[in-house]
């Protein structure tokens, strides 16, 4: 059994954490570790948290222009069945928070995602229908009402359900379900605990709140399921399906991702173009399902590698980029020839590589595409030289292949 590896929650914590896995893990994939990468999304890749962002930038955006809509709509209604006194106060509130909605969409979701705006974006979301929801019992309370009244005051008192729903539409982590769920909760519980407070008719408070508690678990379910589709999803649409790294569409959003920080921050970032050498004779001598082993082993044997932070992409055939972020040029070729993995063919030689390393800041390319290019230039000045060495920025030479794997 794997312990989550979160520094906000305690041992404890994360030993209930990991007994709730064993029983809900099935729902979902079936093994209690994918279920604990849920908790967080820490281990997801730039690229999917952005598209992530955006799709909860998307639907609160609509969701606060929807609102803003109807909120005003229920005026009449409320003319009709309450006092003068009453639904002028009840009419000025939905104003207020039909325009907080509005608000809400201007300051936050007509910019680009971010996950601190997204996260701003959605709790704004359910914290304007909150205040309207606590609002409106303070308006209501104590008010003399005849039956229709009691029905159209007691609507009032599903306002808390509709918010708790809401998490469902949106792919959130078990920590973000939690982190806007319990909020909600605890708001739409204070009128409970208050003298006189209007709930639906006949119900106690046990059960609003019991029923509460479960129209939010299957929200969270929804949410975290939306979570997961768009995962596979994006596993699906971005990964190589022979060799499992990143495919050359999603790598050229990842090195765009990683070009704007690394300009907005200045920190150096270098690409390694790298070739297989020979790469047609595998194919050519034993076949192609060899020649797609020979990948497999390339690409995995770069993953164990490389550090952490950095990507490998399978550009196309037989050739693969990486990415070095908070890497010069000096530094790449470094990283490369020194940890640069042999791979011994059917016939025991050794599978060597020819490279060309570009990095922006000495290269002065701001360009995704145009550094990808220099890097590719430089791989094929490497094979003019004879194969098997690096073309850095300013400099040339041989590989040392290290951890020799035997095919």
């Amino acid at each position: 059994m794997i312990e989550p590896n979160l520094n906000p929650i305690n041992k404890n914590v994360g030993i209930w954490i990991n007994r709730l896995a064993q029983l809900t893990s099935r729902y979902f994939s079936g093994e209690t570790e994918h279920f604990l990468r849920k908790v967080s999304d820490e281990e997801e890749s730039p690229v999917f948290k952005q598209q992530r962002d955006t799709l909860i930038m998307t639907r609160t955006r609509f969701m606060a222009y929807l609102f803003a809509l109807l909120t005003p709509l229920w005026i009449p209604v409320d003319m009709l069945v309450f006092p003068r006194t009453v639904w002028i106060r009840l009419a000025l509130g939905r104003l207020v928070a039909s325009a907080a909605f509005i608000g809400l969409v201007v300051l936050y979701c007509h910019h680009t995602a971010t996950l601190r705006r997204s996260h701003l974006a959605l709790a704004g979301l359910f914290f304007i229908p909150s205040i309207f929801f606590l609002f409106s019992h303070v308006v209501l309370l104590g008010v003399v009402m005849n039956s229709t009244g009691m029905i159209v005051a007691s609507s009032y008192a599903f306002l808390p359900f509709v918010m708790v729903a809401g998490i469902s539409i949106f792919p959130l982590t078990i920590l973000e379900c939690l982190a806007y769920v319990l909020p909600l909760l605890v708001i739409s519980l204070l009128p409970m605990v208050m003298p006189h407070a209007y709930m639906i008719p006949n119900f106690k408070a046990i059960a609003v709140i019991w029923l509460l508690i479960l129209v939010a678990g299957v929200g969270i379910m929804s949410s975290i399921s939306q979570l997961q589709l768009m995962k596979n999803l994006f596993m699906r649409s971005t990964l190589d399906p022979l060799t499992g790294v990143f495919n050359r569409r999603n790598g050229m959003e990842m090195l765009a991702l990683q070009l704007a920080l690394a300009r907005r921050h200045h920190f150096p970032l270098a690409v390694v173009f790298v070739d297989l050498d020979n790469f047609k004779q595998i194919n050519d001598t034993w076949g192609h399902d060899i020649g797609d082993q020979v990948l497999v082993q390339v690409a995995q044997s770069w993953q164990d590698v490389l550090r952490e932070s950095d990507t490998i992409l399978r550009w196309g055939g037989e050739e693969f980029l990486l990415l070095l972020p908070h890497t010069d040029g000096k530094q790449a070729e470094a990283i490369v020839r020194n940890r640069c993995p042999a791979i011994k063919k059917p016939d025991d030689t050794i599978q060597t590589y020819s490279m060309g390393v570009a990095e922006w800041l000495v290269d002065k390319v701001t360009q995704g595409t145009a550094l990808v290019k220099l890097a590719d230039q430089r791989m094929y000045q490497a094979k003019i030289k004879g194969k098997n060495r690096i073309v850095g920025c300013d400099s040339i030479t041989e590989l040392n292949h290290k951890s020799t794997i035997t095919f």
